[in-house]
């Protein structure tokens, strides 16, 4: 597998934490999300709001706790293409120290239907060069 392509670091904030002094475990998905966005708007070219896609399936493994005193890194990948779907690894780093490794898979869809649809050429060729994939072999 590849190297992680995108990164994007923060501090987390105050509303971040929860009665243990912890990184609420659903936030981590918030800083999933803040990386795709960025990837999006970097990788892709376009906002991550006007692209039709969807999540159709998230796993998250949670290693070790993050707090007000750690900056964070999320790092992600495409790690395939398929047909309609992506799909995208994560490594959220508190400091250096691997705080969760996550799974998303992102559909792109039709927003009148709700149905899946191909992924745009406009889409696969910006990601394509990024992540330095072959043809397409996720679906």
């Amino acid at each position: 597998m590849t190297e992680y392509t995108y990164e994007t670091s923060f501090t987390p904030r105050y509303s971040d934490i929860d009665v243990n002094g912890h990184v609420n475990q659903a936030k981590y998905l918030s800083y999933l999300e803040q990386a795709r966005v960025g990837y999006w708007d970097e990788v892709v070219g376009i906002r991550h709001d006007r692209a039709p896609v969807a999540i159709v399936h998230q796993e998250i493994d949670y290693r070790a706790p993050i707090t007000l005193d750690n900056e964070i890194t999320v790092r992600q990948r495409i790690a395939g293409m398929g047909t309609s779907s992506f799909d995208i690894e994560y490594e959220v780093l508190a400091d250096d120290d691997v705080a969760a490794t996550a799974e998303v898979v992102l559909l792109a869809l039709d927003r009148e239907t709700g149905e899946a649809i191909p992924i745009p050429e406009s889409w696969r060729e910006p990601i394509r060069e990024h992540e330095g994939l072959e043809e397409d072999g996720a679906e």
